[in-house]
């Protein structure tokens, strides 16, 4: 009998979605081979990757002959798929309907606001250009605070973690990746950084460290290229403040 094509996940690292399959199949334990797609290069505009990925976007999975893109939709189809825990997409309708609103909401809000922000004032200067300030003062950085005060104050009201669960769900891994990335606000000519923005929300704060803490080692290992990314940036900033 033939064994089974190994699964392959299609990722760029800086992507916050790329960061939530990743980690997600190393702690569930799910075997992968990970396929490395610069989006600094463009490669995702590749005919090889738009093979398995019409759309052009990372993350993408293979597993066999079946090809998928979106991380909501990856990592849903890898629970329903594959024998995991059931804290990570419960079976219980209402429980798995509570984890589904949270992946619902991030898209539209706290997505929004962290690209919008973090593109115009950080993501901007690595590409050498000048970011649109007007945007980020009216729209995204408004939606990001709105959006933490909503985690702080109604997905973590209930539990420890996303949506009143004991234990971690898929929505705590996209929504931690999606947070993370504000790291890179530290290297912005102007506030607020990351702990800036944080600071008012202590349950958020705690659940964050919570999570680090229960997906270690790999969370730090996962997130080490924006981490150096961020340090970066902050070097820039201290030598050459004038041309931020």
């Amino acid at each position: 009998m033939e064994a089974p094509a190994q699964l392959k996940l299609f990722v760029d690292r800086m992507s916050q979605p790329s960061r939530t399959c990743l980690l997600f199949c190393k702690l569930a334990g799910i075997p992968f081979e990970e396929v490395r797609i610069n989006i600094g290069r463009a490669q995702q505009r590749s005919p090889e990757f738009r093979a398995v990925n019409p759309l052009g976007k990372v993350p993408a999975l293979q597993d066999g002959n079946f090809d998928l893109g979106e991380s909501g939709a990856i990592l849903r189809y890898l629970c329903d798929t594959r024998s995991l825990a059931d804290h990570w997409y419960p079976r219980d309708p209402r429980a798995r309907a509570r984890v589904c609103s949270v992946l619902d909401w991030h898209g539209s809000t706290l997505r929004v606001g962290s690209m919008v922000t973090v593109w115009n004032r950080a993501i901007s200067i690595s590409l050498g250009f000048q970011g649109d300030e007007q945007l980020v003062a009216s729209y995204g950085l408004p939606t990001l605070k709105a959006a933490l005060k909503t985690i702080d104050g109604v997905w973590l009201r209930e539990g420890p973690f996303l949506a009143g669960q004991q234990r971690p769900s898929i929505a705590d891994l996209l929504l931690s990746c999606e947070l993370e990335q504000l790291c890179l606000l530290d290297g912005a000519a102007q506030g607020p950084t990351m702990a800036d923005l944080l600071a008012p929300h202590t349950r958020l704060q705690a659940w964050l460290q919570r999570l680090r803490q229960d997906c270690a080692p790999h969370y730090d290992e996962v997130h080490a290229l924006l981490r150096k990314s961020r340090d970066r940036l902050v070097s820039l900033k201290q030598r050459h403040p004038s041309k931020l």
